[in-house]
């Protein structure tokens, strides 16, 4: 399935597969940053969503010590659309944990408009596949990490004790 969707992504506009596998993660950063800008109680909502994506993170850096995948791009023997670590392993997905994470944080604060940021989610892990860095399995590994790290943080107060609700 991965090779497919590589294959289809050689079809699309290198600029289009390059935006979304590179620079949509930053763009979802810049909204939810905005959109929380907004919101009473924005450090602690911040360090709340930013503790899942770095327990995502950390949780991938162990994987990624334990397992080693090449990247597709050198399994397909072709040139990657982005710049990447060649040595890097692709499993699991980094961007897909940390995107997850993220969105799966800003949902538990707004339920209405989170959904927009699992949007942005899914478009980052799919470019990260079109552009031949990732497999398909490595972005959905990685979002599944991110999302049970975003929840480990809500339900346990990971990290520090404001961001535990009830």
């Amino acid at each position: 399935m991965s090779s497919v969707i590589f294959n289809f992504g050689q079809h699309l506009p290198e600029v289009f597969v390059v935006f979304l596998a590179s620079y949509l993660v930053w763009s979802l950063g810049l909204c939810m940053l905005i959109m929380l800008w907004r919101r009473r109680m924005f450090a602690r909502d911040l360090l709340t969503i930013l503790s899942g994506g770095v327990l995502a993170y950390f949780i991938n850096a162990v994987i990624h010590l334990l397992v080693y995948r090449p990247r597709p791009f050198i399994s397909f023997g072709v040139e990657p659309f982005i710049n990447t670590a060649h040595l890097a392993g692709s499993f699991p997905s980094d961007h897909a944990a940390l995107v997850f994470a993220l969105a799966t944080g800003y949902i538990f604060l707004d339920k209405k408009n989170g959904w927009f940021f699992y949007a942005l989610a899914i478009f980052v892990s799919l470019g990260r596949v079109l552009a031949g860095v990732h497999f398909l399995g490595d972005s959905i590994v990685g979002a599944i990490i991110g999302i049970c790290a975003a929840y480990l943080v809500r339900q346990y107060g990971l990290f520090f004790s404001a961001g535990r609700t009830s």
